[in-house]
């Protein structure tokens, strides 16, 4: 009984993630961006992790590495990849660009898989990092 609990857990978090989400790339596509966005997406990494923003912009590759290999399921580090990902596209902070770029490929190592998505995430990060 305590799996099935634990597997309706993860799976609302990310559909609420996955919501989330949603809203903070139509804004950044929108390009309508505003200081209420970096306030929301702050929220976001709270909400959703636990942390402050600051804890991420601060922490190194190799410990959000850590974090997300101890404090996370695996299902939960690329969701955390595409909010420092957008985060860092909204406020053109090329360090949580290379962040989320590290983290999608240590999710993609970690659980053996990786999507056409995440290719074209990694491109656009790239592209972005080379204008930043």
């Amino acid at each position: 009984m305590g799996i099935r609990v634990e597997k309706d857990t993860i799976l609302n978090w990310i559909n609420e993630m996955g919501k989330f989400l949603r809203l903070i790339v139509e804004k950044w596509e929108s390009g309508l961006q505003s200081s209420e966005d970096d306030a929301e997406v702050s929220a976001g990494y709270l909400a959703f992790f636990g942390l402050e923003k600051s804890f991420f912009q601060e922490s190194e590759i190799a410990a959000l590495k850590d974090y997300a290999d101890s404090s996370l399921q695996d299902e939960q580090i690329r969701p955390l990849a595409l909010l420092l990902m957008y985060d860092g596209f909204i406020s053109a902070d090329k360090s949580l660009l290379e962040k989320a770029k590290a983290l999608l490929g240590h999710h993609a190592a970690k659980t053996g898989s990786f999507s056409f998505e995440d290719f074209d995430h990694l491109a656009k990060i790239d592209a972005k990092l080379k204008e930043v």
